[in-house]
């Protein structure tokens, strides 16, 4: 567990109460960026507390650091390979543009995301043109292999075991803290991102199923995640809101967007 003890510390997670509220519409808002992330910190402060209840304050302090940092790793991750690998941007950059006369390096090609943009409607269903890559795929480039699951934990992984390590948790939580933070993650995406553009729940023998929180489609948070992609697609060169499970580094970096309605609907 962690490292350390002290009294007990209480913890309150009233605020992760949005997250979890199903709606009562078919068709409802979802709830404000604000009300989010004070829904995860009521999350991460209710984890917190029952670490606290079980190990003592000090303990519970470094529950809540430790995963509110983990959580910013993981947004940060989510937005930077987003932005610069999926969508190639990082041939955009100054520093790519250097190295690439300098060494003479290739241009990094489209891993498939960006045909991916090319075929979605402003509507989020598909107008499915013929493509090599997508073509070989029965998501089409919207969901998360084994493989790509695996990159992703080594990939967290090495930046989060030493921030976890400096607050205090044993390599035992830290592993556990980092396996169920990248489950969640491809949960969340492999129920929210083939759904939305009316292809089929990933399954199990592809990559984290996409039913694993099917249920929780309705709920406020998943509201807010559609929404929140939906603009990433209908933002201009689609920049901005790159974040997709994990909110918080678009706001960082003054890239989010908000929401975008339906030309249909503007018009």
């Amino acid at each position: 567990g962690l490292r350390g003890s002290g009294r007990v510390a209480r913890g309150a997670g009233a605020g992760a109460a949005v997250l979890l509220q199903p709606s009562m519409q078919a068709v409802a808002e979802p709830p404000s960026s604000g009300m989010v992330f004070a829904s995860i910190a009521g999350i991460i402060g209710a984890i917190s507390g029952g670490v606290g209840y079980a190990a003592g304050a000090q303990a519970a302090s470094q529950a809540a650091v430790g995963l509110a940092g983990l959580y910013v790793i993981m947004s940060v991750n989510e937005y930077v390979v987003h932005r610069y690998y999926q969508h190639i941007g990082i041939n955009k950059t100054s520093l790519f543009r250097w190295m690439k006369k300098t060494f003479k390096l290739t241009p990094l090609k489209s891993s498939g995301h960006v045909e991916h943009h090319k075929e979605t409607k402003d509507d989020m269903s598909l107008d499915r043109r013929k493509d090599p890559i997508l073509d070989s795929d029965l998501y089409r480039g919207t969901a998360f292999s084994w493989s790509i699951s695996g990159i992703m934990t080594f990939e967290i992984a090495i930046q989060s075991y030493p921030w976890l390590w400096l607050c205090g948790w044993s390599f035992q939580a830290s592993t556990i803290g980092l396996l169920a933070g990248i489950f969640l993650h491809a949960a969340i995406w492999q129920t929210l991102h083939p759904h939305m553009h009316d292809l089929p729940d990933p399954r199990l023998v592809d990559g984290v199923p996409g039913w694993s929180m099917a249920a929780l489609r309705s709920t406020g948070f998943f509201r807010y995640l559609h929404h929140n992609h939906e603009g990433h697609h209908r933002a201009f060169g689609a920049h901005g809101n790159y974040n997709v499970c994990c909110p918080l580094a678009d706001h960082m970096f003054g890239t989010y967007v908000g929401i975008i309605p339906p030309k249909a609907q503007v018009a």
